[in-house]
């Protein structure tokens, strides 16, 4: 089968996103590919998320739930494990997708056999779910080399799409409470090829769940997967602890002295003029779209993006 008719896979882990899981669903509904499946697990959700998947409608969208909060890593598994695509594409509920980013992706695993993983840049987005930041584009879409080192994946594990045989030899670990992303793609991208695209596809909306807190227990959690590698990489192992022990003193004074939201605005870089107007554009798209399933005011999802709110 050619990846340009191939099933792909989106799986979303889903606790207590009511507000934000139309847009969510919204963004695959809009995909200009259409021969995908959405694995949604709902991790012990109080919201009643299967409300909005019914009013979505659509057969490829498959929802499991869980009766009682197990963790992202158990939800994340469930999902590969029940995936029955031949690429692998992710999806938090309270992010979307511009609607090229399935077929863009399938378009260079098809050009670029060697390449287990293809991953693209992500839009920075704030309450307004307008954009303020850019992440994780690459310089072009060329394959990159073998990885080899023990360090931080160099892409981000929301944007990417992965050749499902590959993910399949890897798993999530239920046992970190956070960062089980960092590791399986850490896992997953020793000794294999890669491309990371020039483009913006993917919308994170990062001031739900970035905090100065999680940066530091995401230190913590990093050095915990480093051991986990000590085997195999004893000099880089502990290396990389001493180097995020150093970045989590440094991030200490930054918070103390009242410089988070700088620390946090220096991970991303500004949008061009290009990318604003085509993430305008894909945020337009999804909304329509977003509007036509859920109606203009889905069920617990608030207003649109830039209405204005009710007076009280």
């Amino acid at each position: 089968m050619g990846a340009m008719t191939s099933l792909v896979t989106i799986t979303m882990p889903c606790f207590n996103s009511r507000q934000t899981l139309p847009m969510a669903l919204a963004s695959l509904l809009a995909q200009d590919y259409e021969n995908w499946e959405c694995v949604l697990v709902d991790d012990g959700s109080t919201d009643n998320p299967r409300e909005i998947v019914e009013q979505a409608n659509d057969p490829r969208i498959r929802y499991f739930r869980f009766e009682e909060n197990r963790g992202r890593g158990v939800a994340r598994q469930e999902a590969l494990d029940r995936a029955r695509g031949d690429y692998l594409a992710m999806l938090d509920a309270d992010d979307w997708l511009y609607p090229s980013k399935i077929g863009r992706q399938l378009d260079v695993m098809r050009d670029e056999p060697d390449a287990a993983l293809v991953s693209a840049g992500m839009a920075i987005v704030d309450e307004e779910n307008d954009i303020v930041g850019v992440r994780c584009t690459g310089a072009s879409r060329r394959l990159l080399g073998l990885v080899r080192r023990l360090r931080p994946p160099p892409v981000a594990h929301a944007p990417s799409m992965i050749r499902m045989e590959v993910a399949r030899q890897c798993s999530y670990d239920a046992e970190l409470p956070e960062a089980e992303d960092v590791d399986f793609l850490l896992r997953l991208m020793l000794e294999r090829r890669h491309c990371v695209l020039p483009e913006v596809s993917y919308v994170y909306a990062e001031h739900a769940s970035v905090t100065p807190e999680k940066i530091l227990r995401g230190h913590r959690l990093w050095r915990r997967i480093l051991r986990k590698h000590s085997g195999g990489f004893p000099l880089a192992s502990r290396t990389g602890a001493c180097w995020s022990l150093a970045k989590s003193a440094l991030c200490r004074c930054a918070f103390a002295a009242g410089l988070a939201g700088a620390l946090l605005r220096r991970r991303s870089r500004r949008p061009t003029p290009e990318e604003a107007d085509e993430f305008r554009a894909a945020r337009e798209a999804v909304l329509a779209v977003r509007d036509r399933a859920f109606g203009p005011d889905p069920v617990g999802a608030g207003p649109p993006a830039g209405a204005e709110a009710p007076e009280e």
